[in-house]
């Protein structure tokens, strides 16, 4: 069954201009600035022409920016964008069936319901061209950006193969959806990505390598075309879901719930530690709902490891 057209235009004026921190080692005031800037109001063909005059820079230092706006900015090109429900529009090449369209819309449905989410943010999930399935491509396998109106959940074309494959991707990215708006990006990688695995409903095979948890963080940043590195985030992920099983143990989702609003409803001495002392984020939410820091909790985990 057909749905009607989205009419976001990305002729609308930009307004909005993302945090100076999102161009890391390009700077405020560099070139790809305003290509950067396209791209997070989703302003997909002039963000990729001024990308495609700009280059990938010496050394290629922009190619990670550059490969992300042409992935997106070719699937535009052709794309399709539907207005599934009030909150989410879906964006793909050809054709897509009520199964899958119901596969992305549900998989959300399902994820928001567990978290007590409200789709305060609207969200797209686009479905990328194949040419973006590629090693030189660092969120090959999926990826969520906080773009301006709505957040993006992107997905490789292998991903809508079989609804199956499509729901959990969906339920893995918008788990970020969630957990970037309710923390206020706060949430560390280990506790990110291990609750997304968790909502998309795997297990993994612990290792014998047990990280503690600012290692365990760093291991999520290694560059994955590296085989040796790809082992080692994959230890990692292994590691973050064993650890929010443990969490789930202690309460269920709705501890989960109360746990990722715990990092934003703060009082102002609560915020001035964190972000003029250094607490830890994390720290003061998993105490809040849990009793427990992050040291305690990688501890008593670990002997159940």
């Amino acid at each position: 069954m057909g749905l009607p057209k989205c009419d976001m235009s990305s002729d609308s004026p930009r307004p909005y201009s993302p945090d100076p921190q999102r161009y890391g080692s390009i700077g405020e005031g560099g070139e790809w600035k305003e290509a950067i800037d396209a791209y997070y109001w989703d302003h997909m063909s002039e963000s990729y022409a001024m990308a495609q005059a700009l280059g990938a820079g010496f050394g290629g230092a922009t190619l990670a920016w550059y490969r992300m706006i042409e992935g997106e900015a070719l699937t535009r090109e052709t794309a399709e964008i539907l207005q599934a429900t009030e909150w989410l529009t879906i964006e793909f090449n050809g054709t897509l069936d009520d199964d899958h369209q119901a596969a992305i819309r549900e998989s959300c449905e399902m994820v928001a319901a567990r978290l007590g989410w409200n789709f305060e943010m609207p969200v797209r999930a686009t479905i990328l061209v194949p040419e973006a399935d590629a090693p030189w491509h660092g969120g090959r396998f999926g990826y969520c950006i906080d773009k301006f109106p709505f957040d993006k959940i992107c997905l490789p074309q292998r991903a809508s193969v079989h609804p199956r494959d499509l729901r959990e991707l969906v339920s893995h990215e918008f788990t970020h959806v969630i957990t970037l708006n309710l923390t206020a990006g706060r949430i560390p990688h280990w506790l990110d990505e291990g609750l997304a695995v968790l909502m998309e409903g795997r297990d993994l095979p612990m290792s014998a390598n047990w990280m503690n948890p600012h290692d365990l963080e760093l291991a999520f940043g290694v560059d994955r075309r590296d085989e040796h590195n790809l082992q080692h985030a994959q230890e990692a992920y292994a590691q973050a879901v064993f650890l929010v099983r443990y969490l789930h143990s202690l309460g269920g989702d709705e501890k989960f719930a109360q746990l990722l609003r715990a990092f934003t409803n703060n009082n102002l001495w609560t915020e001035v530690k964190i972000n003029l002392l250094g607490e830890q984020s994390v720290d003061e939410a998993l105490n809040e709902v849990y009793g427990m820091e992050s040291e305690e909790i990688f501890e008593q985990a670990n002997n159940l490891h």
